[in-house]
């Protein structure tokens, strides 16, 4: 440990820097998509208003493959750990957290290895996630829609063969241009051009372009949510996968909840929970994405504006769960806790689908610059460790919601990580150290970075 900038008394960390950087926030909005999935023009990528970046390259997760789920990861608390960051973390007596921290701030960190809990701060508080929920709806996509996305799959050779899912073009399900694709999008990193793909094979009919092959459009919209944070995306790949991937028995019933009302919104909660296994009791207040209607942005002039997602007015009616928004009587909607998110990763880290498990997660790597570049991404390019995860940021309510979830491996140990903040900067940045808006160092300080140096060293 450095101890030019901790001390370490009575088994915690005291901070001794006296001046904190400040963040510079970036916005939500700054890459959006306003076409629809299934769009009208060749390029579902050509309206973007962000400055485009240089591809990512191509990323593999090498985690171990785990054979089965632990029967059980209720380990006791590592007070060792747990008090160190709590030592280190501003602390307010008086708040109504149950971890009396200074700030609204949820904290989960866990050792998939050796399945023992690490840190557990406030993480059983709902806390607003913002983008942070889009790693879930990727998940959710390569689960429900594999006949868009997965070669080795029954349901997709199906697809690629019907002639006339491809508007009755031979070329389209012939085995020369099966194999093309099918080499594409293997490569996740291709998915955000692959307009551009059937822009290059398109049909040809006596030397004038003919039609192109729309059918795997899809693909460059849950690029664009997952690696570039693409609020419309988010809502398009909702929209998508309710109307064309949903499982014939389960639109037949519906759960035995007076408050459901079929809808995008609705159907994604239901799979979030059973895919995590979050279970409710009777009249408890269920957490979850309550809508996804409008988000505020702003445009080349510093302007705010409303953006209208393709989800607008939808709502789960059974999420009634809010967060408390700095012990005050101010609320924030669409909530999980710390332990939520856990539960998520730690099923899909042990998801006996391997296709979907390793898509998902060499997705997740990809750190593109821009709004989906998070503190745990941060971090790891700075500590040589590989994040496989999603952030969020976002304003409400004059503060500032800042997220991130994921699977953290450093030094072969895999790791998941969660925080959930509101208003917490100086706790994010004794977390993580700062960053510029780009990704770059600002201070060389991480109480994370500490915590797992000497886990993993002792």
């Amino acid at each position: 440990m450095n101890k030019k900038k901790y001390l370490n008394i009575k088994g915690g960390w005291r901070f001794t820097l006296s001046v904190l950087t400040i963040f510079t926030a970036i916005s939500l909005l700054s890459c959006r998509v306003s076409a629809p999935v299934i769009s009208a023009t060749p390029e579902l990528t050509a309206t973007q208003t962000c400055t485009p970046t240089v591809a990512a390259p191509t990323a593999t997760a090498t985690l171990p493959v785990p054979t089965s789920l632990p029967t059980s990861t209720a380990v006791p608390l590592s007070v060792k750990y747990n008090q160190q960051f709590l030592s280190a973390l501003p602390k307010a007596e008086l708040s109504c957290l149950p971890d009396k921290t200074a700030n609204d701030l949820g904290i989960y960190i866990y050792d998939l290895n050796k399945n023992q809990e690490l840190v557990s701060i406030n993480a059983d508080v709902p806390f607003q996630f913002a983008s942070a929920f889009k790693g879930p709806v990727l998940t959710y996509f390569l689960s429900r829609c594999q006949k868009y996305w997965d070669p080795e799959s029954p349901a997709w050779n199906a697809y690629f063969a019907d002639i006339e899912s491809a508007r009755n073009i031979e070329r389209y399900v012939s085995p020369e241009y099966r194999d093309q694709l099918a080499q594409y999008i293997a490569d996740v990193n291709n998915w955000g051009s692959v307009d551009a793909f059937a822009a290059a094979n398109r049909f040809d009919a006596g030397g004038v372009s003919g039609i192109i092959d729309r059918r795997f459009f899809v693909l460059g919209a849950v690029y664009s949510m997952a690696t570039r944070s693409n609020n419309s995306a988010a809502g398009e790949i909702l929209q998508f996968v309710y109307e064309n991937c949903r499982p014939e028995a389960q639109a037949q019933i519906s759960p035995a909840r007076d408050c459901y009302q079929p809808n995008a919104i609705s159907e994604f909660n239901l799979w979030f929970n059973e895919f995590s296994n979050i279970q409710y009791q009777d009249k408890e207040s269920q957490r979850g994405l309550f809508k996804w209607d409008v988000v505020i942005g702003k445009d080349v002039n510093g302007q705010s504006y409303e953006a209208k997602m393709p989800t607008y007015g939808l709502e789960d009616n059974c999420v009634t769960q809010s967060a408390q928004l700095s012990c005050s009587t101010s609320a924030g909607t669409n909530v999980w806790t710390a332990k939520d998110f856990f539960k998520f990763y730690n099923a899909l880290y042990h998801l006996n689908d391997d296709r979907v498990r390793n898509t998902a997660l060499n997705m997740l790597m990809i750190d593109n610059p821009g709004p989906a570049r998070g503190n745990l991404k941060n971090l790891a390019r700075k500590i040589g460790a590989t994040s496989m995860s999603k952030n969020g940021h976002a304003f409400f309510i004059h503060g500032s919601i800042n997220t991130d979830a994921g699977i953290f491996n450093y030094k072969n140990t895999p790791f998941i990580i969660v925080v959930l903040g509101f208003d917490a900067q100086p706790s994010l940045s004794l977390l993580y150290g700062d960053y510029t808006p780009a990704g770059d160092l600002l201070t060389d300080q991480s109480l994370m970075q500490d915590l797992l140096d000497e886990y993993i060293g002792g």
